[in-house]
């Protein structure tokens, strides 16, 4: 049987909004709203699966490729986007939260890693 968050997962992960396709599609853009949906989602899955002896695939395959492949492209940002200046950021603002980002995925990926141990 199939979890409720699991299926949320899916249904975000195959969507056009999940983080590391949206960045991919839209020329490495950050979108908020995605990663802030992704987290939820993954802490869902990883409280669902608590008790359990492993993850569905699809879960553990987006921290061994997706979070590891954000992270790298996150990485390389070296400016903003006019979209991104108009909005507030000046480039350091900009990179200063990319830098907070990368840390965030990086502390999900490790929490990841410490509930298979768990």
């Amino acid at each position: 049987m199939v979890k409720e968050s699991v299926k949320n997962f899916c249904k975000y992960s195959a969507s056009d909004e999940e983080l590391f396709m949206y960045i991919r599609i839209n020329a490495g853009e950050w979108n908020e709203e995605s990663f802030v949906k992704m987290k939820k989602l993954v802490r869902e899955v990883i409280k669902d699966y608590e008790n359990e002896e492993c993850y569905p695939k699809i879960f553990v395959k987006y921290f061994v490729l997706n979070i590891p492949s954000i992270i790298n492209i996150l990485s390389n940002f070296r400016g903003c986007t006019d979209e991104d200046l108009r909005k507030g950021y000046t480039v350091e603002s900009y990179l200063s939260m990319i830098a907070e980002r990368i840390k965030e995925l990086k502390e999900l990926k490790m929490e990841f890693e410490n509930s298979l141990w768990a």
